[in-house]
């Protein structure tokens, strides 16, 4: 009679022994991993794997700053740099959670890096501006190395020019007739060919001179007037004269000139009209120079 409840147990066993079978690997196959039972009292518990981040190969330092792009696995700065983005890197909140910003201009982010490589593994993003977390200093060495920069050559002087400031001296010898008490302009095409441009300093009664800074590789086209282009200088045919110089290198330098004759004065020069501008004519005396 002993017999059979005995047999009965072993059996009720086996079934549960089953059942908890296959209870275990329904779970398995649902992603459920059990949990670890309690490790006797005085002995530590082994560590959870954790999978949602890689272990930092350095420390981890953060800085924040105004995105301006992120594009093929870098994020660009409002600074100017460009900082290269870990695989796998986390976009969160400011707080760790979700957000719905994504790295683009304007928006603001706080970036975590592994100084062990230099990436950023995880932007969190802001709408308003962050303070600062580190000194910059601290993670200028991990942004990208830029190309090698080569020069404009639309932008690069010509000829040897060093482009460094030159003192340039004009000094010009007017005619004898030339009225003492009449001042002696320079019109320059920088000046837009206005005929009493620059006032030129007299020396005595038949020289004036005019000093200024240019720099070196400067081209300049200039005239000589007394205020008008009918008193502007005329050579021996009566033409008007156009001088072209270029500035070069060196500290300084002194260019002399010779006015033949004034224009208003010379009875060969043509008539150039009016000289008094008007609405109708404001600029009566202006001829273009002959190139």
């Amino acid at each position: 009679m002993i017999e059979r409840p005995i047999r009965l147990a072993a059996v009720v066993t086996a079934a549960l022994a089953v059942t908890v079978a296959a209870l275990g690997s329904s779970a398995a196959r649902a992603g459920i991993v059990a949990v670890p039972a309690a490790a006797p009292s005085g002995q530590t518990p082994p560590p959870l794997t954790a999978t949602a981040t890689p272990t930092p190969s350095g420390t981890l330092v953060t800085w924040s700053g105004q995105i301006l792009d992120d594009r093929s696995g870098f994020v660009f700065f409002t600074t100017g740099d460009g900082f290269r983005v870990a695989p796998g890197a986390k976009v969160t909140a400011i707080g760790g959670g979700p957000t719905t910003l994504v790295p683009r201009t304007r928006v603001y982010a706080k970036a975590t890096f592994d100084t062990g490589t230099g990436a950023v593994t995880q932007l969190a993003l802001s709408a308003a501006k962050l303070p600062e977390d580190a000194n910059y200093a601290n993670v200028k060495a991990f942004a990208v190395a830029l190309s090698t920069p080569y020069p404009n050559p639309d932008l690069a002087l010509k000829g040897g020019f060093s482009g460094r400031a030159v003192f340039v001296t004009f000094l010009v010898e007017v005619p004898s007739r030339t009225p003492f008490s009449d001042p002696i302009f320079i019109a320059t095409d920088a000046s837009g060919w206005s005929p009493t441009a620059v006032r030129m300093d007299r020396v005595d009664a038949n020289h004036y001179r005019v000093s200024d800074n240019f720099a070196s590789g400067t081209k300049l086209l200039y005239r000589y007037t007394r205020g008008s282009w009918n008193a502007s200088e005329r050579d021996q045919h009566g033409q008007q004269v156009t001088h072209e110089i270029t500035i070069g290198n060196g500290d300084t330098r002194t260019i002399r000139d010779d006015v033949t004759e004034w224009g208003d004065q010379d009875q060969f020069a043509p008539d150039l009209g009016n000289s008094i501008p008007t609405p109708f004519n404001p600029v009566p005396f202006f001829t273009p120079p002959r190139r």
